[in-house]
């Protein structure tokens, strides 16, 4: 809405100039959330659809066989099914091993039993992805290993 100013000895704005301020103000208000709405479909558009859209395949994944691939999807399907359990625990403990840190009785020895259950969720979590990359790498032919040893080598350096 339109304001009164005082400009000079003018006490008032004229009928002509309070709605030319109105206006503006009007034409504003609209324009910003149309701006707005344009600039962020902009963004939502150049983002792409899936996160791992541009991740280039390792090489020795572009060499898999029909079989091999159905292989490694069942292994991914069951090392899944097989974390579930562990993940959820794990999400569980470090929820309480939270809600008990902020406790203004907070109890040490209880925080550490609860660290300990975090960790046996992890240790499983970690033995299951460790026995599905060697389950993984048992399938691949001697020279699809070479650069399947290559990227897990890489992933372990540190950064």
């Amino acid at each position: 809405m339109g304001t009164y100013v005082r400009i000079g000895l003018d006490a008032e704005l004229s009928c002509v100039e309070f709605l030319e301020e109105s206006s503006m103000y009007a034409r504003t208000t609209r324009i910003m959330p149309a701006l707005l709405l344009v600039v962020t479909l902009g963004c939502l558009t150049a983002l792409p659809i899936r996160a791992d859209e541009n991740r280039q395949l390792p090489d020795w994944a572009k060499t898999l066989t029909e079989s091999q691939r159905e292989q490694f999807k069942h292994m991914h399907h069951q090392l899944d099914d097989d974390q579930a359990p562990h993940k959820k625990r794990e999400a569980q403990a470090l929820a309480e091993l939270n809600a008990m840190t902020i406790r203004e009785d907070a109890d040490v020895g209880e925080i550490n039993a609860k660290i300990d259950e975090l960790m046996a969720a992890k240790t499983q979590i970690m033995r299951q992805r460790y026995a599905h990359l060697i389950e993984m790498r048992s399938v691949l032919t001697d020279e699809q290993k070479v650069g399947y040893d290559e990227g897990l080598l890489k992933r372990s350096a540190v950064r």
